[in-house]
């Protein structure tokens, strides 16, 4: 067979799942939610999956009715997707072809690249200065007439920062023919959006995911915001059947019962986070704090020693690739776990 050059070239994103078993070991890798979604949220699939039709193909319903009043824009300007990553796949292949490109700043989410170059497109970089703030001017500067979408992860992983408002907003203005695609993954966390704008400016498109906060990624659903026009451009790549009725099941009855996941997202970032950085300043580790529900960590000697003995304690965090090897990530437990941690950690530091 022959394989497209612009596929046969490239890697594959592996992420590092090896051996994550919940059973041994405490999960801090993933940026996943330490709880399992609310017991309203078992219940409703197990009640579809008695009484369901699991014969009959999905029927959304008026699903983007509720997610719409959630988000506060009509159901029109909703695509459910299968996960976030299909959000990114679809409105990166209704842009962008081979000669044209997306322009982001990194280290960022690695899918937008691998993305691009199913496409044949180009993927221009833009590093992250030493604070990791966003580098908007040399993604200003980097914008050519090539350039079909600028990325903005809000915040941004791995680094935890993230873009000011008024430099979102910068990029839509300076840029009206190219789409400004901002991934709000983690908004449940920070309450920050750019949602605002728009009515003002067509060319926003926001990226969420029932992911993270909501805890269900096993089941895999994301949602694009866009313009109506946009969106029923999108509509023609996205298979009409692409979103399973299990992971509807459940976001409906998470819209639902809202009560539960907001205060596991109030306990991380009102206690956790704030007992963690303390932790780090006590022992004299570099940190980034960053926004959101995890923490780029600079241990001392490296971070390859300090991710093997956490592992070896029964403790996953996430190792970094080039420019950030010398860095590991974590993502928030509650406090019991959270406490754990710290006996473990200041072990390494100062070992019996």
């Amino acid at each position: 067979m022959r394989i497209r050059s612009a596929i046969a070239n490239m890697g594959t994103y592996k992420p590092p799942l090896e051996g994550r078993n919940p059973k041994e070991y405490l999960l801090m890798d993933f940026n996943e939610s330490p709880e399992p979604p609310p017991l309203s949220v078992r219940k409703a699939l197990q009640q579809y999956l008695v009484e369901g039709h699991l014969q009959v193909y999905p029927h959304y319903g008026k699903f983007t009715e509720q997610l719409g009043k959630y988000v506060s824009v009509p159901p029109e300007q909703l695509l459910l997707t299968n996960g976030s990553d299909q959000g990114i796949d679809v409105v990166l292949r209704c842009l962008l072809d081979p000669g044209t490109n997306l322009v982001m700043a990194m280290p960022g989410f690695t899918m937008f690249k691998q993305t691009v170059g199913t496409i044949g497109a180009d993927f221009i970089e833009v590093p992250y200065p030493a604070d990791f703030e966003f580098p908007f001017e040399g993604i200003r500067q980097a914008v050519n007439p090539q350039t079909r979408i600028i990325v903005v992860i809000n915040p941004n992983n791995p680094t935890g920062t993230s873009a000011p408002l008024e430099q979102v907003e910068s990029l839509l203005k300076e840029f009206p023919d190219c789409a400004v695609l901002v991934d709000e993954a983690y908004y449940e966390f920070t309450g920050q959006t750019c949602l605002h704008l728009l009515n003002q400016y067509p060319n926003l498109v926001v990226l969420r995911t029932f992911s993270k906060a909501f805890a269900i990624p096993a089941l895999r659903l994301g949602y694009v915001i866009a313009r109506e026009e946009f969106i029923n451009e999108l509509l023609k790549i996205r298979g009409p059947y692409d979103v399973n009725m299990a992971a509807l099941v459940a976001a409906r009855a998470l819209l639902q019962d809202s009560q539960s996941w907001q205060e596991l997202v109030s306990h991380l970032m009102g206690e956790s986070k704030p007992a963690l950085e303390q932790f780090l300043k006590e022992h004299g580790v570099r940190f980034y704090p960053g926004e959101a529900n995890f923490l780029l960590v600079e241990p001392k000697g490296g971070a390859t020693a300090a991710v093997s003995y956490l592992k070896e304690k029964g403790i996953l965090v996430r190792p970094m690739r080039p420019p950030l090897e010398n860095y590991f990530r974590m993502s928030l437990r509650k406090m019991e776990d959270m406490k754990l941690f710290f006996k473990v950690f200041g072990d390494y530091f100062s070992p019996i």
